[in-house]
């Protein structure tokens, strides 16, 4: 059976190693948890205190109240901050005494990090591999050692940059608006 603990329904939100974003609640949990805390009541706390212990400001929170559903705008607003995460929602919802919401959309909220967690993991699987930093240093493995480095296959120093005497010629430029003759000369290397 499941564990007294508040909100046992979402394990994985709280134990996984970087917890849960805001954003992954999609708009089916969002509208239920708003069913739940707009309406104001005087014996269970509303969206009003849940923004409180979110941190936000009294005028903040008087902004919100012009709204039709402030549980919603209260979500959209928190969820730019650096501290929103589903995890988080969830215990302020146990300190705040709302076991009905943990109950009732505990199963929603699981099965929403659960797709969240499983389409972050689809993203980065289908990421191409590569380095993640790019550096310009002598390679450090044995692998990587016959990788030309150079911008010279045959390692000849300072051929590259003499080999780029690129003279561009153009008469009258701003008198006439044509093409002009223009002569390339790269010196033939003789080994």
């Amino acid at each position: 059976m499941a564990s007294d603990r508040p909100g046992a329904g979402s394990a994985p939100c709280f134990s996984s190693a970087s917890p849960v974003p805001l954003a992954a609640l999609n708009m089916r949990v969002r509208r239920r948890l708003a069913l739940f805390l707009n309406v104001q009541s005087l014996v269970a706390a509303d969206w009003a205190t849940l923004a409180e212990e979110l941190g936000f400001e009294y005028l903040e929170i008087r902004q919100l109240e012009a709204y039709p559903n402030p549980t919603g705008r209260l979500l959209d607003a928190w969820q730019g901050r650096p501290d929103a995460s589903v995890s988080r929602l969830l215990e302020l919802l146990a300190k705040l005494g709302r076991q009905d919401v943990l109950e009732e959309l505990g199963p929603s909220i699981e099965e929403d990090c659960q797709k969240y967690i499983l389409k972050q993991q689809q993203e980065e699987s289908e990421k191409p591999l590569q380095v993640a930093a790019v550096d310009s240093s002598v390679p450090r493995t044995l692998e990587l050692a016959g990788i030309t480095t150079l911008d010279d296959p045959l390692g000849v120093d300072g051929w590259w940059w003499s080999s780029q005497m690129i003279i561009c010629k153009a008469r009258n430029v701003t008198s006439r608006p044509s093409l002009h003759s223009a002569s390339l000369q790269v010196p033939i290397r003789s080994d």
